[in-house]
């Protein structure tokens, strides 16, 4: 039965008109057969009529509707302006039925007094034949499920008006304008019911629209402006400007990539500002290493601003090199050396070739399920890095040495947070030499925008309107965008004079649910499900994985010691064992020799536990 009424919806305009026209003809012998029969005194059969009566009549008022062009909107709406046309198409056939009765045909046609009565009886019957047709129309749509067809505007203007005209000719139908001003908009051929956004959501329940499609410009600031306007209603967004010239609306729509901060709900602000603790960089050298990754490269960008002497960047990936530099433009304070941190001979030439006074360490394996799968190497290279880092730093007296940790670090349940735990001990333990050497701890969330995060996976994933993987609809993470945690760090390291743990204020934990409506949201898109089955983007629940947690802590301690800067906060943690650099060498020359990864574990676990 579904595939007979889509191949009655799906036939061609041509197809249609025919089976229209045709339908006209018979509705047209049946009006003239019923008038004989109401003239005579006696039952009159169809084949004694004279067929050149049937031929006439009937090919006429089809000619009519050929020339008028209403043969076909007849069938999908029907209104008080359809039956004007019809009117208006009779007057025209009675104008052309009483020339051909006077000048052409006087012995052949019914008499003049007659005419009416097949008019009547023509005019009735087509009548009753739109209706119909317009509501097994609409039947046959409820069937095939087109709901998804059903849209309502966002505001009117001329424009709008002009593509609401154009889509009375394509599978969708408008059905209503939301108006806060609750204004009537009257055209010569519509009438739309008004819709006051306090009404909506049940409107569109109602209805079961899935489409508000915006007349509004279709610049990035309107776009985010309308997506937070209908954030709460899971329904999608269309931009007319985006597809006026595709009327079908078939959900190609233009992709749209939201800002990472618009995300998080403007947690982010430009938090670097002109301070005097910024001169204290000014003609100074810098190291950063592991920075052609994600966090190093915006760290890169924050830190040129300041006009110091050199920026190092040291990283063992050519292509993210490469890419790092086409991003930046050519500035000859940017040095860009490639070698691997884990190399201890490699750093120590260029620690002695450029002495620097300030050094981050962003180079680490951070894929919580990559270091899982590949935990040997994965432990030798963030350990390995710490390690090399602080020597040389301490070899060469270097200002500030600060390393850029994570949550999963507290408690952790994975080779990531433990491998990261350990880097922290490390750099706790060189901090209590008596040295004029400062080592910071910077330990945050999740950083959307980085090349761990989730988020441009799942965008990608939106704009091919794939699945998206979710472990828990419970699930939270502390978020922060790049940007802001960039800046924040940069700070610690100009004014941290104390070497220790600095934490990052997240804010409140974000649900990864939310987070991901609200990406799907700002695509202009809507989650499908139970309650929107003509949804465009499917989630997924997958459980959790191996080493990933409910919910995520950043510290172990309640009390923090606050700031100058109301996002950073000192931590003193009291759950730090004792950590003997001999363990971790040990460790690390013997990692290759270990039997299994269940022994590497063990070692690993001993030291960071």
């Amino acid at each position: 039965m579904s595939s007979l009424i889509n191949n009655i919806l799906n036939l061609k305009r041509s197809n249609k008109i025919i089976i229209l026209l045709f339908i006209d003809i018979i509705i047209s012998s049946i009006s003239i057969w019923i008038t004989f029969n109401l003239i005579s005194n006696k039952i009159v059969k169809i084949f004694e009529i004279d067929i050149e009566i049937f031929i006439l009549l009937s090919f006429t008022f089809v000619l009519i509707q050929i020339i008028t062009k209403t043969y076909l909107n007849f069938s999908r709406y029907f209104d008080f302006s359809t039956i004007f046309k019809i009117i208006k198409n009779f007057f025209f056939y009675l104008i052309i039925l009483l020339f051909l009765k006077i000048f052409i045909y006087s012995g052949a046609l019914i008499p003049i007094s007659n005419l009416t009565i097949y008019l009547i009886i023509f005019f009735l019957l087509m009548l009753l034949k739109n209706s119909l047709l317009y509501n097994f129309y609409n039947y046959l749509f409820e069937k095939n499920n087109f709901k998804k067809k059903k849209k309502i505007l966002y505001g009117f203007n001329e424009k709008t008006l002009n593509y609401v005209k154009n889509s009375r000719n394509y599978n969708y139908t408008i059905n209503g304008i939301i108006n806060e001003k609750l204004q009537f908009y009257k055209t010569t051929d519509y009438n739309f019911p008004i819709i006051n956004p306090s009404d909506l959501t049940e409107f569109i329940k109602k209805s079961k629209i899935t489409d508000i499609l915006i007349s509004g410009k279709n610049n990035y600031e309107n776009k985010i402006f309308y997506y937070r306007k209908f954030l709460k209603i899971n329904i999608r967004l269309v931009f007319l400007d985006d597809v006026y010239h595709n009327l079908n609306l078939d959900n190609k729509l233009i992709s749209f990539r939201p800002n990472f901060d618009e995300i998080l709900s403007e947690r982010s602000s430009n938090l670097i500002k002109e301070d005097p603790i910024f001169n204290d960089v000014k003609k100074k050298i810098i190291f950063v290493i592991g920075g052609a990754g994600s966090i190093g490269s915006v760290l890169i960008q924050k830190l040129i601003k300041f006009r110091p002497n050199k920026i190092i960047v040291v990283d063992k990936d050519e292509f993210n090199i490469f890419n790092l530099k086409k991003k930046i433009k050519e500035n000859n304070k940017i040095i860009y050396k490639l070698v691997d941190s884990c190399k201890y001979e490699f750093l120590d030439n260029i620690f002695k070739e450029f002495k620097p006074d300030y050094v981050f360490n962003a180079a680490a394996y951070k894929h919580v399920n990559i270091v899982e799968d590949n935990l040997t190497y994965s432990i030798y290279n963030n350990l390995k890095t710490a390690l090399n880092i602080c020597k040389l730093s301490v070899k060469y007296k270097v200002k500030k040495c600060l390393l850029i940790s994570t949550d999963k670090a507290v408690d952790p349940k994975n080779i990531m947070g433990l491998s990261k735990r350990i880097c922290e001990k490390i750099y706790l333990k060189y901090s209590e030499k008596k040295s004029n050497n400062f080592f910071l701890i910077v330990r945050f969330g999740n950083v959307v925008g980085s090349k761990g995060s989730v988020i441009p996976y799942f965008q990608d994933l939106i704009e091919k309107r794939l699945p998206l993987p979710l472990t828990n609809k419970r699930a939270t993470r502390y978020l922060m965008s790049i940007n802001e945690a960039c800046e924040l760090i940069v700070k610690i390291s100009i004014f941290g004079n104390n070497s220790g743990i600095y934490l990052l204020d997240m804010g409140k934990p974000i649900n990864i649910f939310d987070m991901t409506y609200k990406l799907i949201k700002f695509n202009g898109l809507s989650i499908k499900n139970r309650e929107n089955p003509n949804g465009d983007i499917v989630i997924q629940f997958t459980g959790l994985k191996k080493g990933e947690k409910l919910h995520e802590k950043l510290t172990y301690s309640k009390f923090l010691r606050k700031t100058k800067y109301n996002k950073i906060m000192i931590c003193d943690e009291e759950k730090v064992n004792k950590l003997y650099i001999s363990e971790v060498e040990s460790l690390l020359e013997n990692l290759s020799k270990f039997k299994n990864s269940k022994d590497t574990l063990n070692k690993i676990k001993k030291i960071g536990n």
